[in-house]
C-alpha cells in the first residue's frame, strides 16, 4: 500500500516535471506552484512548520506571482517565438533514472531526515531553530529563492536580447 510521503514525493516529481516540460509559461508556472505547495506538505510533514511556511509563503505565493507576472507581459509576443525544445527531449528519461536511483539509494537519506525533524520538533526559540538546527532548510529556502530570481532575470534578458 502506497504511503501518503509517498504519494507527496511522486506528486512533487511530477509537478516539477510538468513546470519543466510544460509549452505553455502559464502551465509551468501554475505546476511550479503545486510543487512548492507540496513541497511545504512535505516539510509540515518533517516537523518543520518554520521551514514550510516559508516555502508556501515565499514560493508559492511571491514567486508565483513574479512568474505569472513575466508570462503576462511575455504573453503579447508568445506568438512570435519559434521554440526549440529538441534539448528536453531526454529530460522524461533523466528523470526516471534519477528516480530509480533516488527510490534505492536515498531512502535512507530520507529516513535520516525524518529523524532530524524528529530533532529539531523540541522546543527551542526561533533564533536557534534556524541557525542551529533547521540550517538545511535556510538554506534549501535561499536556494529556491535564489532559483526564481534567475528564472526571472534570464527571461528578461531573452526579451531584451531579441529587441
Amino acid at each position: 500500500m502506497i504511503e501518503y510521503r509517498e504519494f507527496l514525493y511522486v506528486a512533487v516529481t511530477l509537478c516539477a516535471l510538468s513546470a519543466v516540460m510544460s509549452k505553455n509559461m502559464l502551465t509551468a508556472a501554475i505546476s511550479l506552484a503545486a510543487m512548492s505547495i507540496g513541497v511545504s506538505l512535505v516539510l509540515f510533514d518533517f516537523h518543520a512548520p518554520w521551514a514550510a511556511v516559508f516555502e508556501l509563503s515565499v514560493c508559492a505565493g511571491l514567486i508565483t506571482v513574479l512568474f505569472i507576472s513575466a508570462v503576462s507581459l511575455l504573453r503579447k509576443e508568445e506568438s512570435f517565438f519559434a521554440e526549440d525544445r529538441t534539448r528536453f527531449r531526454l529530460l522524461p528519461i533523466f528523470a526516471l533514472i534519477v528516480a530509480i536511483g533516488g527510490w534505492i539509494a536515498a531512502w535512507p537519506f530520507f529516513e535520516a531526515l525524518a529523524d532530524y525533524a524528529r530533532f529539531g520538533a523540541r522546543g527551542q526559540s526561533l533564533g536557534s531553530m534556524l541557525w542551529e538546527a533547521r540550517r538545511m532548510d535556510l538554506l534549501g529556502q535561499i536556494a529556491i529563492l535564489a532559483a526564481g530570481v534567475l528564472v526571472i532575470n534570464s527571461v528578461f534578458a531573452v526579451k531584451k536580447a531579441e529587441k
